[in-house]
């Protein structure tokens, strides 16, 4: 791939100039995780939705310096504001289908029905945020290639990484209840919600796995789903 981007481009691409784009992503998921973890406070500062928007957003910026300045100012003036913090709610983990600014309607029924989803183990939430380039490896492509294989995604077969990463959030999280959603079609996780489901029970917690799609027809009957789970939670 590197020798087809060079010939198509007509750019040299060296190792060191890899490394420089490693530095800057490590630095950027950080910076991503450490706003993740500001709702492992109890009552959490963050809702779901600022989380999304927040994590979202920054898909949108071409300036990655400044990008990654700007999430770690947020998370300063976010950890020094105890006033921004939630109302105690019951708190929800999210896991399954990458969730986004115009299908976020699990998260959006969520926190209306007055939970707090304080923590999203979906791929465009949590899921790679441990993942870092091992910057001590001598050849940058096998670096980049260890990483990218480690990924805990429902395409991965095994995947016991995705297990063991929910087993710990739903600890650091002091998760109430695990809400796991599945775009229709997709039906890698549809398969991984058996053994999903599985771990979350063993833990003793509210589970219930949702298939939807993009639209908003099914948005009472998920509003009932969910309105179920939270009730089972034992305050």
């Amino acid at each position: 791939m590197k020798n087809r981007l060079e010939k198509e481009l007509q750019v040299t691409i060296s190792d060191e100039d890899i490394w420089q784009a490693v530095e800057v992503i490590n630095k950027e998921k950080q910076a991503i995780k450490a706003m993740f973890d500001l709702n492992r406070a109890d009552p959490p500062p963050l809702s779901g939705m600022a989380l999304l928007t927040a994590a979202w957003s920054r898909s949108f910026s071409s300036n990655k310096g400044e990008m990654i300045d700007n999430l770690n100012g947020l998370v300063r003036e976010v950890a020094n504001q105890a006033e921004n913090r939630q109302v105690k709610a019951t708190r929800v983990l999210l896991t399954g289908c990458p969730v986004g600014l115009g299908t976020e309607k699990v998260i959006r029924l969520t926190e209306e029905l007055g939970a707090c989803i304080v923590a999203m183990e979906n791929c465009s939430g949590y899921k790679t945020l441990e993942l870092q380039t091992d910057i001590n490896n001598v050849d940058p492509i096998v670096a980049l290639a260890e990483k990218y294989l480690a990924i805990p995604c429902s395409c991965m077969s095994p995947n016991p990484y995705r297990l063991k990463l929910l087993e710990n959030m739903i600890e650091d999280f002091r998760a109430d209840a695990v809400i796991d959603l599945t775009w229709q079609a997709c039906h890698t996780y549809n398969i991984e919600a058996f053994e999903v489901g599985k771990l979350v029970k063993s833990k003793g917690l509210p589970y219930v796995h949702l298939e939807s799609d993009y639209s908003n027809s099914d948005l009472e009957s998920l509003k009932v789903r969910i309105e179920a789970i939270l009730e089972m939670v034992e305050k």
